[in-house]
């Protein structure tokens, strides 16, 4: 497990196989092998950032990159590269409001169950204490 403080000094980049501009978590703040917590500080430069905020393909995105962070964490605990992934499906996705733009969203990510190298995971996303989205993913690992 990680502390507060070293999830705080490690960088988004080294856990997550994306890149800018489509890196969608700005800080990993806990974590506990089954679930995970981030942050992302949505600027006027995100790409999913339209005139009525966070788009929904922006906060899936969020969702999916905070999954593939708790693959990134354990990676780097065994001195391991991080593996890429992929969305092998959406479900229960109910949408509530948007996010504004210049504002932080909190996400949180369970891990529901895992079998072989696909994971069903259940995300949320908040903006201040409003929830904005809930779904379910399948995500595939690379083995």
């Amino acid at each position: 497990m990680f502390s507060a403080q070293e999830l705080e000094n490690i960088p988004v980049h080294t856990l997550i196989p994306q890149r800018e501009p489509i890196v969608m978590i700005s800080r990993v703040t806990a974590y506990s092998g089954k679930q995970i917590r981030t942050e992302l500080d949505i600027d006027e430069e995100n790409i999913f950032l339209g005139k009525n905020g966070f788009s929904e393909s922006g906060m899936l995105e969020n969702i999916a990159q905070t999954a593939a962070a708790i693959v990134g964490l354990e990676a780097r605990s065994a001195g391991k590269e991080v593996p890429l992934g992929f969305i092998g499906g959406i479900t229960k996705v109910k949408v509530y409001e948007l996010a504004p733009a210049l504002c932080t969203v909190h996400t949180q990510v369970e891990i529901l169950q895992e079998i072989f190298n696909i994971t069903l995971i259940k995300g949320k996303q908040f903006h201040l204490e409003n929830l904005l989205l809930e779904c379910e993913m399948k995500i595939v690992i690379n083995p």
